[in-house]
């Protein structure tokens, strides 16, 4: 069998190979759907035909059944077994009639010749089978393997159609991204951690006064042009990003080759494999230098509102005195013995001692500290508080101070002082008829980072408090609930100046029937002072360990 299906493998053709070599010849298919009638009349017709080859062809008379078996075969192959039996009994009713001679014909009542009709349909018959039927299967693999060859193709069309396709989308969001950057004036940067790498765009290269490509991809090489007092904050910023994986954000300064200095803003986003290793850092950088100039200006003109304010209240403070003085004078002027002279101008020293203080306390709060100065923040908040008496009084307001285990620390006492100025205006506004304000100072450490020590200031007063509204943008400019009187810049201020001293300051507010008010927080670090910038009395001060309570 295995010998007949190589045959009919190797040397004979399927019908669709026939159809394909010859269109003209019918598709097997065809012939196979007509009646078993016709198809048995076209076996007949076929070995009608073999066999007059063989007697028109003299030297195949002696080979009878030559194109017999073929003819069968063929016939089994195109026609169906109808057709293949019928050929091969008219093959031997032919043979037997006309070619072959009367020794060697079939002959049915002689059992050898009987046997060997019968050998010769089988033979015929099963072989023309077995080969239409490895035939089929041949086809039908044949057919299967085309299928998947198209199967294949058409993926593999489809694929190379949506890789080009993401190509080209990918193309299109590059340059749209690109564009974007460039239009807001901001550029790309990619910090490849495993190699130790930086790719940046050109756009950051213009923004800190560079050609692009002037220097490599070490990221040394950018930290030589950060502002020396800002290289730490920014390494800093990147190792924590690096090692919690939270987004990475910093402000920080750049030195121009012309010696200018602007401001930049780097974010971005931390990447990380699958052990949750940190992989890469990828993110965006702006000149923010105009905004941070406006800041400033905004900055000095809430500065000027505030002396505005303050003048106004030294004013009306060392108004009160001055006239209890001049009314004093007046008595004198009218008194006749020495006791009630001594008396009256007893009264007028102690006013203008009054007034001094009130004046040495403006001095204080106003004079401009070009470098920080280890202070202690209490010491701050008493001038404050000393130029807000008038107000706290007029508005029943008690004020309650606690400092246990204070520390010194250093920072701009003008812009410390400043911040606690506005956070007690907006606490006497917020109790208009009366209430307690409690200010304490304690050492701490950073809710953010534990590792870093420093002093929390709390303001808690028991005013009318604020919806959840107005708590969320409370530290944004020009938000204001005051509408008639309010700049919007006040918690603004506030929420900058602590920054700058590299700190925090956090809000908590409730409204209830029964009880309302506000909580302010503002963390101010522990920094390193040289003895140069140190107070008189307060070199070499440092917080101790135990006073650090556990959060």
């Amino acid at each position: 069998m295995r010998i007949v299906g190589d045959f009919a493998r190797k040397f004979i053709p399927g019908p669709a190979s026939y159809h394909r070599m010859n269109p003209l010849l019918p598709n097997s298919s065809m012939i196979e759907r007509l009646p078993w009638m016709a198809r048995a009349a076209l076996g007949c017709f076929a070995a009608l035909l073999a066999e007059a080859l063989t007697y028109g062809i003299v030297p195949l008379r002696a080979f009878p059944l030559l194109l017999a078996f073929p003819t069968v075969i063929l016939s089994c192959w195109f026609l169906g077994m109808w057709g293949g039996a019928f050929c091969a009994i008219s093959e031997a009713i032919l043979v037997n009639s006309f070619l072959t001679k009367s020794q060697l014909r079939f002959s049915i009542g002689n059992a050898s010749q009987s046997l060997r009709l019968a050998v010769f349909l089988t033979i015929t018959i099963t072989l023309g089978w077995a080969i239409r039927r490895l035939a089929r299967q041949r086809a039908q693999l044949a057919t299967q393997e085309l299928q998947q060859r198209l199967m294949l193709a058409e993926a593999e069309r489809r694929l190379a159609e949506e890789r080009a396709r993401a190509s080209e989308e990918l193309r299109d969001r590059e340059a749209m991204l690109q564009i974007a950057l460039q239009s807001n004036g901001m550029g790309l940067w990619i910090w490849d951690l495993e190699k130790g790498t930086i790719h940046r765009s050109d756009e950051m290269f213009r923004m800190v006064g560079r050609e692009p490509g002037s220097f490599g991809s070490d990221p040394e090489a950018w930290l030589q042009i950060i502002h020396p007092e800002d290289v730490g904050g920014v390494l800093k910023s990147v190792e924590r990003t690096r090692r919690t994986g939270e987004d990475y954000h910093h402000e920080y300064r750049v030195l121009w080759p012309d010696g200018s200095v602007h401001w930049v803003e780097s974010q971005g986003k931390c990447q990380r494999d699958g052990e949750g290793r940190s992989t890469r850092l990828v993110g965006v950088m702006a000149d923010v230098t105009h905004r941070k100039r406006a800041e400033d200006s905004m900055l000095r003109a809430e500065k000027l509102a505030l002396a505005g304010r303050m003048a106004a209240s030294v004013a009306h403070e060392i108004n009160n005195p001055l006239e209890a003085v001049a009314n004093l004078l007046y008595l004198i002027s009218l008194t006749e013995t020495i006791e009630g002279v001594r008396e009256f101008a007893g009264q007028a020293l102690e006013e203008l001692m009054r007034a001094s203080l009130i004046t040495q306390q403006t001095l204080k709060f106003h004079r401009q500290v070009g470098t920080p100065k280890l202070v202690k923040l209490s010491e701050l908040l008493e001038t404050v508080l000393t130029l807000f008496r008038g107000r706290l009084l007029a508005a029943e307001v008690e004020v309650k101070v606690e400092a246990k285990d204070e520390v010194a620390l250093a920072c701009m006492p003008n812009e410390a002082q400043q911040v606690f100025g506005n956070l007690v205006s907006n606490a006497i506004d917020a109790m208009p008829r009366g209430g307690r304000l409690s200010i304490r100072f304690r050492p701490t450490c950073d809710w953010r980072d534990r590792r870093t020590p420093g002093m929390r200031a709390t303001f808690v007063d028991s005013g009318v408090g604020m919806d959840r509204a107005t708590v969320q943008h409370i530290f944004e400019p020009f938000f204001t609930t005051k509408t008639e009187t309010g700049t919007g810049l006040g918690m603004w201020v506030v929420a900058q100046l602590v920054e700058r001293h590299k700190g925090r300051v956090s809000v908590w507010s409730w409204q209830s029937a029964s009880r309302s008010g506000t909580a302010f927080s503002v963390f101010l670090p522990l920094q390193e002072l040289s003895s140069t910038n140190a107070a008189p009395g307060t070199e070499g001060v440092r917080i101790p360990e135990d006073a650090i309570p556990a959060r």
